[in-house]
């Protein structure tokens, strides 16, 4: 099993944006250094002050110029969002300059204020999400191609440039839930889902769906499938728990009490409200980090967890560090990649709780 690092480039009250977006391309390195996987940013609009990370390929396409091996992970590219021969474009030239380090993942957001402002409606979501992705595709593939789609339609076109990775970067579906687990596996693309909000039992369902979907899948047109796993998941790793807990405690309680206002609006706007949705998580940091999987204590619990995930059969982990300073993570991503090497030597040592 890979382990990877991974950011929303969280802005604390004694930081800047500015001086984030910098420091992210540092922890990218550091990442490099420690000789995980993969590093990834997630595509974050309109939540000033606490993310600095929405315009996505500009950063990553400026990590993928600082480092030489690491996996260049979006996590992910928001496609409604954007015209996806600009997406197709802009990330087979990351691509390039990474030399074919890019592993793509997309999605349809999570974020109502973001569907709003972008003009998205939230039906019809998915269904772009998924004619954009066949786009993309043909565009990567094909030295030309017309399309006719309900949402885009354009004569015929060649992109240029196209992806160093052939036929194209490998593709990955992103999401927390069960459902998002079936697209995937109806698409018979890789899979990143999350544990942020989710429990042991549920992070097993949806690993469990997208396998049995992927198994009557059907690949997208000119796609290689996949059948890769990535779990998203919190993290910091220290001396203590306590120490850890004074580090982050107050960038983590912010992350919850955000996570829970967005999914509370989407329920209701999909007509199944529950305003008390997450509400054992407000404020309480314990049960924050006890009562979904992350990796917040000292290396030896980090590990308990990561083995966890190796019993479930997950391909990669990615740990996402926000919340510290920027020299506590840097110093958390080094642990990180000690416990990496670890993993990869060790025999599973834990089962599933």
């Amino acid at each position: 099993m890979r382990i990877g690092a991974f950011t929303q480039g969280y802005v604390r009250a004694d930081s800047t944006p500015q001086r984030r977006i910098s420091e992210v391309v540092v922890e990218a390195i550091a990442a490099e250094e420690a000789g995980l996987a993969s590093f990834g940013v997630s595509e974050q609009h309109f939540r000033f002050p606490t993310n600095s990370t929405g315009p996505i390929d500009s950063i990553m396409a400026a990590v993928a110029q600082a480092t030489e091996r690491i996996d260049i992970m979006p996590g992910t590219v928001i496609l409604p969002l954007h015209h996806p021969l600009h997406t197709a474009e802009r990330w087979a030239a990351i691509d390039i300059i990474s030399n074919g380090r890019v592993y793509f993942g997309v999605g349809k957001g999570n974020n109502p204020r973001t569907i709003d402002v972008f003009g998205v409606s939230s039906d019809h979501a998915e269904a772009m999400t998924r004619e954009a992705l066949q786009i993309i595709v043909n565009a990567w593939t094909q030295e030309s191609f017309a399309f006719d789609g309900e949402f885009w339609q354009f004569q015929e076109i060649g992109l240029c440039p196209r992806p160093v990775q052939q036929p194209h970067p490998p593709i990955a579906w992103s999401g927390l839930t069960p459902d998002t687990a079936r697209v995937a596996g109806e698409m018979q693309v890789g899979l990143m889902a999350g544990a942020l909000a989710n429990d042991w039992a549920t992070v097993e369902t949806v690993i469990d769906t997208y396998r049995e979907n992927w198994k009557t899948g059907t690949p997208l047109d000119n796609a290689t499938p996949s059948k890769k796993i990535n779990m998203l998941i919190n993290g910091h790793i220290g001396n203590s728990f306590d120490e850890v807990k004074e580090q982050v405690e107050d960038g983590l309680m912010n992350y919850v009490r955000r996570i829970v206002t967005f999914k509370r609006e989407l329920l209701a706007r999909n007509g199944t409200p529950d305003p008390d949705y997450g509400s054992e998580f407000l404020d309480n940091f314990e049960a924050a980090v006890s009562k979904t999987p992350s990796l917040y204590g000292t290396p030896d619990a980090a590990l308990e967890v990561l083995q966890q995930f190796k019993a479930l059969g997950v391909d990669q982990v990615d740990v996402t560090f926000d919340y510290a300073t920027h020299e506590d993570m840097v110093k958390s991503i080094g642990l990180l990649g000690e416990l990496a090497k670890e993993v990869a030597e060790e025999p599973l040592t834990a089962a599933v709780a």
